[in-house]
């Protein structure tokens, strides 16, 4: 530091062989990185308190002030550290041996597990508070919006909320206005949490993590990586599980729920789930991008020039010749997985429509890397194109998709079938019900639960499969048959458009 006296540290130079040496990072991006194992900290408590709300185990070097308490603190109370020095008090230097033991000690083995666990679980935490400032925030501005609309003369006459905010809720019943669900999953998801919340069926648990389950009306059992995986105890996203039964908890508050499907798509489910809450109104309004069309607007959802560039590039390619390739706008999938689909593609000699997404803003994750010269001579590659265009285009074979919900209506809508590489959330149940139920889907993962990495062979085949051959003249028959059923439902006395329909009037009447 610039004054101070101190010489600059000395490293042997074989270390960079090992791993990287910086003057600065952006810390906080660092710890939320999953290849992050443990973090050798001085245990300053701004980065004790880092580490925690990261999930990440700690390594204790204190030096004086707090950092010898915090240490103390993070070995023994929060059981989320291994204790390598006690202190510039102590005076002893830590061997190189003492320090490769406890580093190992805290990246691999039993204790290791014990750690990363007790971390997560103080992450846990660290969400919820956060989780619980917004609704407090949250509560308060809503009812300020409320107010506001009072005084001007327009009464609320309903609030609908999306389950990621069930809380809202809660201040619908206190101002005794009529709330609905907007629930943007399947109604098979929508089911297997409502069995969860009010235990009606046997979920894995950590000392069963491998049973599977089973709920009336699903056309299948679902096995432990074919639940959503938010429900399944070692998934690393379980706030939002929590965030979900909250709303399943909350649903004899709402008047109905405006579920995102069809009901010749889940006709079965649908009608179990109404039997199962007679005082809630289940209303499927799916496919909404396809009743959009039906009304005029001058809106328009095109925001990118590449737009244009590729539905010429799709006007210019022979029918059912392309495969489209997206995985959505939240899911990452690995750079390995990226370089197997690439040379996948590149093996198939199929043509393709590939979106490559720049990392979100403000996450620590590296943009993927493709062979661009090799694979560009075969297909193109885009940052954004109207998936909704291109999947009504004749030029698009099949959809090699994350299995997002919203990406499985419109694709079973435009009438195109999924080779399937769900991720985790709702995506692992929709991958299932694609295969298996719609018959429109080709596996080609399992999901992150899975941990494995499809070879390069592997989605050439599945790719081959799903564009030449008879089971992609019988995938995309299937296909097509649920287009004209979204067609029929959003058309005028459809099933969506009369509960839409009645929702609406509903409101207008005010005889909630």
């Amino acid at each position: 530091m610039e004054g101070l006296s101190l010489a600059p540290h000395v490293l042997p130079q074989e270390l960079e062989d090992k791993g990287m040496i910086v003057e600065w990072c952006a810390q906080e991006r660092v710890l939320a990185h999953p290849a992050v194992a443990c973090f050798l900290s001085h245990c300053g408590w701004n980065s004790t308190v880092e580490a925690l709300s990261s999930g990440v185990p700690i390594v204790c070097l204190p030096r004086w002030g707090d950092q010898v308490t915090n240490a103390v603190y993070l070995v023994d109370v929060f059981k989320a550290g291994v204790r390598l020095g006690r202190g510039e008090a102590d005076e002893k230097i830590v061997s190189r041996e003492v320090v490769a033991e406890k580093l190992l000690e805290a990246t691999v083995g039993e204790k290791a597990v014990e750690l990363r666990e007790n971390a997560r679980r103080w992450k846990k935490e660290a969400e919820a508070t956060l989780i619980q400032r917004l609704e407090v925030a949250g509560k308060r501005e809503i009812k300020n919006l409320v107010k506001r609309y009072e005084d001007k003369k327009q009464p609320v006459r309903c609030i609908i909320n999306n389950a990621f905010v069930p809380w809202v809720c809660d201040v619908a019943d206190e101002l005794q206005i009529p709330s609905s669900v907007l629930w943007v999953q399947s109604c098979a998801c929508l089911t297997a949490y409502y069995y969860n919340q009010n235990q009606l069926a046997k979920f894995p648990t950590k000392t069963e993590p491998e049973i599977n389950v089973e709920v009336p009306f699903m056309p299948l059992v679902l096995k432990h990586d074919e639940i959503p995986s938010f429900l399944h105890p070692s998934c690393r996203y379980s706030i939002f599980a929590d965030l979900f039964l909250q709303q399943i908890k909350r649903l004899p508050k709402t008047s109905s729920v405006l579920i995102d499907t069809f009901e010749e798509l889940e006709r079965d489910i649908i009608d179990h789930m109404s039997q199962l809450c007679p005082e809630v109104i289940i209303n499927p309004i799916r496919p909404l991008f396809m009743m959009a069309k039906t009304t005029s607007s001058d809106i328009k959802g095109d925001i990118s020039d590449s737009a244009n560039q590729c539905m010429e590039w799709l006007d210019s390619k022979e029918p059912s010749s392309i495969v489209y390739i997206s995985f959505g706008t939240v899911v990452h999938v690995k750079q390995e997985q990226i370089d197997e689909i690439a040379h996948g593609l590149l093996n198939s000699g199929l043509s393709f429509l590939w979106v490559v997404r720049p990392p979100t803003e403000g996450l620590s994750r590296a943009p993927h890397v493709l062979p661009r010269e090799e694979v560009e001579e075969q297909g193109m590659i885009v940052e954004w194109c109207p998936q909704g265009r291109v999947l009504a285009h004749h030029a698009v074979a099949c959809f090699l998709s994350h299995c997002g919900w919203n990406s499985t209506v419109e694709a079973l809508s435009s009438g195109v079938h999924i080779v399937c590489l769900p991720q985790w959330g709702d995506q692992v149940t929709n991958a299932l019900y694609l295969v298996d139920v719609f018959k429109t889907g080709v596996r080609l993962g399992r999901g992150e639960a899975d941990e494995n990495i499809v070879s390069r062979e592997v989605v050439a085949e599945k790719l081959l499969e799903a564009v030449v051959g008879e089971k992609a003249v019988e995938l995309r028959e299937n296909a097509r048959r649920w287009k004209k059923e979204a067609e029929a439902t959003v058309g005028h006395g459809g099933s969506s458009d009369r509960n839409f329909g009645e929702f609406v009037d509903k409101l207008v009447a005010n005889i909630w």
